[in-house]
């Protein structure tokens, strides 16, 4: 009587960095989610797989735009009156912008929004 082979297939699944490309380390995987709602447009989500070095330039990428942003509480609308109060990250950047912008000649209100201009400038001098 013969013996009986089995055959064994093995199938490997890779998941792939959706900015460079790299194949990602299972440990190393991160799934992002981001909302983007353009005026006039609807709100769409997206979802990155990203290794840890790519995150971190997502974060820093996003930066300049967040720390002038409003936060949203979960679950809430954005223009539904859910705003959360200002962390204080925000307030002392906008702080520093005021100062910042007084010393060199803007005409900047001590509270309210403050124009994108004289933010632009800040940064750029930054």
């Amino acid at each position: 009587m013969g013996r009986a082979f089995a055959v064994v297939k093995v199938e490997r699944v890779e998941i792939i960095d959706d900015v460079d490309g790299k194949v990602i380390d299972p440990d190393d995987l991160n799934r992002v989610e981001i909302e983007v709602k353009l005026p006039g447009r609807k709100a769409t989500r997206y979802r990155l797989d990203l290794r840890s070095t790519n995150v971190a330039r997502l974060e820093k990428d996003l930066a300049r735009y967040i720390r002038n942003a409003d936060q949203i509480k979960a679950g809430g609308a954005a223009g539904a009156g859910t705003v959360t109060a200002s962390n204080s990250a925000k307030q002392a950047h906008n702080r520093a912008v005021r100062e910042w912008a007084r010393e060199n000649g803007y005409d900047v209100s001590s509270r309210g929004r403050l124009p994108v201009d004289v933010i632009e400038a800040f940064e750029n001098a930054h």
